[in-house]
């Protein structure tokens, strides 16, 4: 998919870039604090909403999103029938869908929830849920916004290890998240700033340089806080 000069509404310039190509195989991680237009990014590229300005060549492509409000998505009562059904609707036969079904509850560690009804659980649950759902879809691009925000680092690592395995069967996934620690699960980071993509930089080039862009990672952010915490009691 290629995205040519576009121009997200509410926002004064355009992209940035004349040319914004998302590669099969490829894992994105777009980064930029909150109301930066991460979000209407990936509701462009989905196709749910138009760009103020500019066009896309989809490639016949098709796209997966899971919104950051797992909720808005949820069509079964049944988290085995919520799998189901998006494979169902890509036209894979029974055999098929539950073979799918079962790969990708094994990776995310929800085996046990197949037979639950979807209000019993809890959001995290749910969101590991809908993102096995949105995994499932059959789509060549999976967009995720926020996928991890309510998980805990094991599971964000199962999260991960499922869309590896996306990637190397020729997917595009491109993630939202807060949480630049993530960097190391993917191949590309994109920097975006009031509306514009800032940076393109390979997961190595950014764990040398995101400093440049006013990006704190995790483990800096609590040594300072120590630090802070440290002094403040010494002063007490």
């Amino acid at each position: 998919m290629k995205l040519y000069d576009i121009h997200l509404t509410h926002f004064p310039e355009v992209l940035g870039i004349s040319l914004l190509e998302l590669r099969a195989g490829e894992r994105i991680l777009l980064l930029g604090h909150s109301g930066c237009g991460k979000t209407s990014l990936l509701k462009i590229i989905a196709g749910f909403s138009e760009p103020a300005e500019g066009h896309i060549d989809d490639e016949g492509q098709r796209c997966g999103i899971l919104l950051q409000n797992p909720y808005h998505q949820i069509i079964m009562q049944n988290v085995h029938d919520e799998l189901f059904f998006p494979q169902k609707n890509a036209g894979k036969s029974t055999k098929e869908a539950e073979a799918a079904i079962a790969e990708i509850v094994e990776i995310l560690g929800i085996k046990s929830l197949l037979q639950h009804d979807i209000p019993t659980l809890s959001f995290g649950e749910i969101q590991l849920v809908m993102i096995a759902a949105t995994c499932l879809t059959g789509a060549d691009i999976i967009l995720m916004d926020e996928p991890t925000s309510h998980l805990d680092y094991p599971t964000i690592k199962a999260c991960y290890r499922c869309m590896d395995m996306l990637a190397a069967r020729g997917k595009t996934v491109c993630v939202v998240s807060q949480t630049p620690d993530e960097y190391r699960f993917f191949d590309t980071v994109w920097i975006m700033k009031e509306g514009k993509i800032i940076a393109r930089l390979s997961a190595a080039e950014f764990s040398e340089h995101y400093e440049k862009y006013d990006i704190v990672l995790d483990n800096k952010l609590i040594m300072n806080r120590l630090h802070d915490t440290k002094y403040s009691r010494a002063g007490e």
